[in-house]
């Protein structure tokens, strides 16, 4: 027998208890430590995502040059021992470049500089003074010729320009160098988490010299700028990260605030939370006791009358005991309901379908069809035909044995097609010469279930309504696997080239709000359409309509699915 689920529940609340416990022993000594980690964790995030950002926008100013590089190469010769670039060309790269600068709120410059001669094409940004633009240009003019990389090299270098650090970037085309130098503080971290992790300061590393882009430069007094990874230092949490494919280092620092509470406070608030966590387990084990187990024991009790046939067994909704409770004592009151009504409704479904059977059966099996049989045979001993008379008896006793099969309502596509054979061999010893019958069925489709003479009751309605004796009947049978939005199954089409469907005809069957199933006209037809309403509980599977050149157009469709436990007739 199964423990009881209380049991359980204390087992599970007094270990919690003694994790707590434990938890609170050790809490003092990991306090600080995962304070710290936190702290670097999130100093460590902000220091890779800045180098993300500053590669990602570097790389983005670089695409600029290369495009400045690619116009000149375009415009004008840039062999050293070449004529320099005309005064056209040059009021079109500044135009350029001004338009890239414009675009661009990271660049601080872009420039194009003539080796050869004293020429200086630059934009700068609107933010830059008269004065700062004076000094990049000197510094320019001297440190470019001397610092400029092939077109292919993506790496940027830093320069200390006037006293601040500037990415800067000049690529080697001939005579010319062009290039950018951008502001490393443009590209600083945005502020983040001031009041938990302190002010930032953020340095740029090139070649052994440390730029303080921005914060407290202080802080290089005791720094180790040669130690990678995050680390503590003076109260100061240090992370380390590399721009890609670079020797630029970026050092992003803060300055922690102190932790809000401290351990004593700490540890007694957690003896506290634990106490009240005692009390309220045990006022959660008297309430889970009242409003959830008795409830649930009620629910089973009512199954298991539900199981075992009362089904005007109900439960009292006020005795629930909670919002939760009392809507599933009142599903279960909507469920034991809608199971009777579907009990009645099944048993008027099936008297339904006994009387659906009987008369698919008088409609099939009319007394006609042995009389004309019989009078076919008797006809043939006029013309002395033993061997076509013994064909029609030997076909007839077949075509018998099937109409009468009653051991399942089921067969496959082969059989009914070797009924369906059977019969139209009869046709043709009575009426020679004037049928033609042709089929278009894959070995799949025939190995497929379908309802017993669901099929046969197409072709005999093609005889019934097609056949004349002036001109041949020609019958095509022909099936597929298919599928539509709503259907997967198998898909069965029969043609005659007889007068087709009426309009009146068409609109009654093909009409899924049409409730009068059996009419004197198309009896076959309208015994199809409702056993399969049975069956599957679909309107939409037969599907009449006219041929093209004339001639009637049926097609039946069989979903895929277990439905051989049906009890229908044909």
């Amino acid at each position: 027998m199964k423990k009881s689920w209380i049991s359980r529940v204390m087992l599970l609340l007094g270990g919690t208890l003694i994790t707590s416990l434990l938890f609170l022993a050790v809490i003092s000594v990991t306090y600080s430590s995962f304070y710290k980690q936190s702290v670097l964790g999130t100093n460590n995030g902000i220091a890779q995502n800045w180098a993300t950002s500053v590669d990602s926008r570097l790389n983005t100013i670089y695409e600029h040059v290369y495009d400045l590089a690619s116009t000149i190469f375009k415009k004008t010769e840039v062999r050293r021992d070449s004529a320099a670039m005309n005064y056209t060309i040059q009021t079109e790269l500044q135009e350029s470049m001004t338009f890239k600068v414009m675009a661009s709120s990271d660049v601080t410059m872009f420039f194009i500089l003539d080796t050869e001669e004293d020429i200086f094409v630059n934009a700068t940004s609107r933010v830059v003074t008269s004065s700062v633009n004076a000094g990049l240009k000197a510094f320019l003019k001297e440190y470019a010729p001397t610092d400029a990389d092939s077109v292919s090299n993506k790496k940027w270098s830093v320069v200390n320009i006037m006293g601040k650090p500037y990415y800067y970037k000049g690529l080697s085309l001939g005579r010319y160098v062009i290039g950018a130098v951008s502001e490393c503080a443009t590209f600083a971290p945005e502020p983040y988490g001031d009041n938990a992790t302190g002010k930032r300061t953020c340095y740029v590393q090139y070649e052994g010299d440390n730029f303080c882009v921005i914060g407290d430069n202080s802080t290089a007094e005791f720094v180790n700028f040669d130690k990678r990874g995050d680390y503590f230092v003076k109260g100061y949490a240090v992370s380390t990260s590399r721009l890609s494919d670079s020797d630029v280092g970026l050092i992003f620092i803060t300055k922690p605030q102190g932790l809000t509470i401290s351990g004593r406070i700490a540890s007694l608030f957690l003896i506290v939370d634990s106490a009240l966590c005692v009390i309220l387990i045990g006022l959660l084990v008297v309430n889970l006791d009242k409003k959830v187990r008795i409830p649930i024991k009620e629910l089973v009790i009512a199954n298991e009358e539900l199981s075992d046939g009362d089904l005007d067994y109900r439960l009292d909704v006020s005795d629930a005991g909670s919002s939760e409770f009392e809507e599933l004592y009142g599903s279960f009151n909507a469920m034991s309901e809608k199971i009777g009504n579907l009990t009645i409704e099944s048993y008027d479904l099936k008297i339904k379908r006994e009387q659906n059977r009987l008369k698919m059966l008088r409609a099939q099996m009319q007394p006609h069809t042995f009389l004309n049989g019989i009078t076919t045979i008797s006809n043939m001993t006029y013309n002395k035909a033993p061997e076509e008379i013994r064909k029609y008896i030997s076909d007839f006793a077949a075509f018998t044995r099937y109409m009468l099969h009653t051991a399942t309502d089921w067969t496959t596509v082969e059989e009914e097609l070797k009924h369906i054979d059977n019969y139209v061999d009869m046709q043709k010893l009575r009426f020679p010469n004037s049928i033609e019958l042709s089929y278009d069925v894959p070995e799949e489709v025939q190995a497929s279930k379908i309802p017993y003479l669901i099929l046969f009751s197409l072709v005999e309605n093609s005889f019934k309504h097609a056949m004349t004796l002036v001109n041949t009947m020609f019958v095509k049978i022909s099936g597929e696997v298919y599928e539509e939005p709503g259907f997967k199954g198998i898909r069965l089409t029969e043609e005659d080239n007889g007068n087709g469907f009426s309009a009146e005809i068409l609109e009654k069957i093909n009409n899924p709000e049409n409730d009068e199933m059996f009419t004197k006209e198309h009896l076959g037809l309208t015994n199809v359409r409702y056993s399969l309403k049975l069956i599957f509980n679909r309107d939409d599977l037969l599907r009449l309509s006219n041929r093209e050149d004339g001639g009637a157009h049926v097609e039946l469709l069989i979903p895929f699915g277990e439905y051989e436990d049906e009890t229908f007739g044909m």
